[in-house]
């Protein structure tokens, strides 16, 4: 299939370069405009491109805005900015409106050969990206929130209801949601495929999950936070890209390192689930993260307030809670602590362990509304327990 490629660019030399290299590559469309920001909804309108070059000399207010705007109107276009701007106030902002890629000015054509093929890879063809699975972020307020089990086990839940569905541990700094699914065994880390983010496609994707069973499936943390500043928000948003396309639905265990890359993940969830337990240090830690959040534009529809080992009588209440978030507690979840010690220590998640216990019918219920009418599946084949042993060994 053709990819319609469109640009937008000042100077006339400049495209007569751009016209000259796409001649030399196949199945390529380019529609070619002399202007600037003012012609990119008529661009997108008129050429209904795939892939679109846009340059943008200078940033003024509300410049910005009107590039996020066309491209709501138009989620599938693959934008690339080309600017002199290289601050990190305009990339993070470029990112937070979709922008796929920026570009430096002069724009240099190995660049533009570059930003083709990671368009081709990133399958921005209609036929080949369906983007239909809903990403679901959970992240504790703390540290040992139990953000990582709730996901964990949310996942499986999900997977127990018939849906595919894939859990990326963010968490870079030493992240262990594969311990808590059986300890999964995978050669491939969320860094490794970071690294290969401009050749990523579904197929490389899928081959670097840890199958903990037929629907549900794991990236992996890496072992040492050595080499993560290569996960870039660029690499996030490509792996989650490919993740919905794939799966029904896409959980992100996160930590509470608000960087650059954690922000772009949580802009592209659906909801955030914050993670915290009835003490003080965990509620001021919701409360200043919960204005963080509304600083990145988050309304209150996308921010899930999750009370865990929740216990009746205590010194703080759930009130207490709301007070200092200025949000209701979405869900609680009892302390059952020696049901849910055994499945963390087995690698054996609780719905799978102990189904009738309080926690594993919270978790139960949780993934029932998110699936409504759903009815459970058939369990996976696999035995649990023997997978650990058998890692064990």
């Amino acid at each position: 299939m053709t990819m319609k490629i469109s640009a937008i660019f000042a100077q006339e030399t400049v495209l007569t370069e751009i016209n000259a290299v796409c001649l030399g590559i196949s199945d390529v469309l380019l529609t070619t405009h002399l202007g600037s920001l003012s012609l990119l909804s008529e661009a997108l309108e008129k050429d209904k491109p795939h892939l679109l070059f846009l340059e943008l000399p200078m940033t003024h207010n509300g410049e910005m805005d009107k590039v996020e705007d066309a491209l709501h109107k138009n989620p599938g276009v693959h934008l690339v900015l080309v600017s002199p701007d290289r601050s990190v106030d305009f990339l993070m902002r470029a990112m937070r409106a979709g922008v796929r890629e920026v570009l430096p000015t002069p724009i240099a054509m190995d660049s533009f050969r570059g930003s083709i093929n990671h368009a081709r890879s990133s399958q921005v063809m209609p036929d080949s990206h369906t983007g239909v699975g809903r990403v679901l972020g959970v992240i504790a307020a703390k540290g040992g929130g139990g953000a990582t089990f709730l996901s964990t086990n949310l996942a499986f839940a999900l997977s127990r209801l018939g849906k595919r569905v894939v859990v990326l541990d963010l968490n870079l700094y030493f992240g262990d949601a594969a311990i808590f699914l059986g300890d999964s065994v995978s050669k491939t880390t969320i860094v490794d495929l970071a690294r290969q983010s401009q050749e990523l496609d579904l197929a490389m994707f899928e081959a670097s999950m840890a199958k903990v069973s037929e629907r549900l499936h794991l990236l992996v943390a890496p072992e040492t936070p050595v080499n993560i500043n290569v996960v870039s928000p660029v690499a996030i948003q490509k792996i989650i890209d490919l993740a919905r396309s794939h799966y029904d639905f896409v959980v992100l265990d996160m930590c509470a390192l608000l960087d650059s890359t954690a922000v772009k993940a949580l802009d592209m969830c659906e909801t955030v689930n914050l993670v915290l337990q009835l003490n003080l240090p965990d509620i001021r830690a919701a409360k200043r993260m919960v204005r963080v959040f509304r600083d990145l534009g988050y309304d209150n529809d996308k921010i899930n307030i999750m009370v865990n080992r929740y216990v009746k009588g205590g010194d703080i209440t759930l009130t207490d809670v709301e007070k200092a978030t200025m949000l209701k507690v979405a869900r609680v979840f009892p302390n059952s602590y020696v049901a849910v010690t055994a499945s963390i220590n087995q690698g054996i998640p609780l719905l799978e362990l102990k189904p009738q216990d309080e926690v594993a019918l919270a978790l139960d219920t949780w993934a029932h509304q998110l699936v409504p009418g759903s009815v459970q599946a058939q369990p996976p084949v696999q035995n649990w327990f023997q997978n650990l042993m058998g890692h064990v060994k």
